[in-house]
């Protein structure tokens, strides 16, 4: 796990994980959801089920409607798919 991202960070361009599909952000509102019920005393298996529940709901919709992480100003110059520009 994690061969991609170090692939990508080794030849210098943004992890594919951050600009293709949904990762970084179900994975960001599960954080979030799981720092919001530690935050009120709520521990366990009920904010780790809600965080995995949510991050799961976010992956799939972004899946069945094709969605994709928004990317960088200026990432279509970059992109490995786009002509060299010099």
């Amino acid at each position: 796990m994690g061969g991609g991202t170090l692939r990508d960070v080794l030849i210098r361009q943004v992890p594919s994980v951050l600009s293709t599909g949904l990762y970084a952000f179900p994975a960001l509102v599960a954080a979030v959801i799981t720092v919001a019920a530690s935050s009120i005393g709520v521990y366990g298996w009920q904010a780790a089920t809600v965080a995995a529940a949510a991050c799961f709901l976010i992956r799939l919709v972004g899946v069945h409607l094709s969605l994709n992480a928004p990317e960088p100003p200026g990432a279509a110059q970059r992109h490995p798919d786009s002509p060299e520009q010099e």
